[in-house]
């Protein structure tokens, strides 16, 4: 059995957790193992579970990314969607970074856009980790817009898989599989 070093008291709670836990916890924050979870589906919206046939919920957000420059969802209206809710600080979103930029690279051609949206309080922590580990998807800071829509995730990395018309159809809690998300994100992309 390894003893664990004590955390230094100068981190943050967060960070401390995060080094204190097994490396086999497949989130941060919530500590659940990584799933799938179908989405409401019919045209449910996330946040208010009511029917939503006639607009993409998702076309009328708009973030910021961590330069201050705006991102504006509507410009991915009839593409597929992988919404990936993020930290710098969390393990497990770092792990799945790089197998969304695979899938992004593999598949924007064909209808696909990645958005990561970062938890992060500091836009400049944003800044300073894409600098070392870049990713090839736009990225955004969490605000009021987007918890509205889609609610505040009990753990990160969640990622919400919405599909051309604007339904949200899955959502992945924790370090999910990438073969999993990569399964779920072909379906729709197949679908007209």
């Amino acid at each position: 059995m390894s003893r664990r070093r004590p955390a230094p008291s100068h981190l943050p709670a967060a960070i401390v957790l995060g080094l204190l836990l097994p490396p086999t916890l497949a989130s941060c924050v919530g500590g659940s193992t990584g799933e799938a979870a179908p989405a409401p589906l019919g045209g449910m919206t996330a946040s208010t579970g009511t029917q939503d046939s006639r607009e993409d919920p998702y076309a009328k957000i708009t973030l910021q990314d961590p330069q201050g420059r705006t991102i504006r969802l509507g410009d991915f209206k009839g593409k597929v969607r992988l919404i990936d809710v993020w930290a710098t600080w969390c393990g497990p979103c770092r792990m799945i970074i790089p197998h969304l930029n695979r899938l992004y690279d593999r598949y924007r051609d064909r209808g696909l856009v990645v958005i990561g949206v970062s938890v992060d309080d500091r836009p400049a922590d944003v800044v300073a980790f894409t600098s070392k580990v870049p990713l090839k998807y736009p990225t955004g800071m969490m605000n009021p817009d987007i918890v509205n829509l889609l609610g505040y995730p009990d753990a990160v990395p969640t990622s919400y898989l919405v599909d051309r018309t604007g339904r949200l159809r899955r959502k992945f809690i924790g370090f999910v599989e990438p073969e999993t998300i990569e399964r779920e994100v072909r379906k729709f992309l197949e679908k007209p």
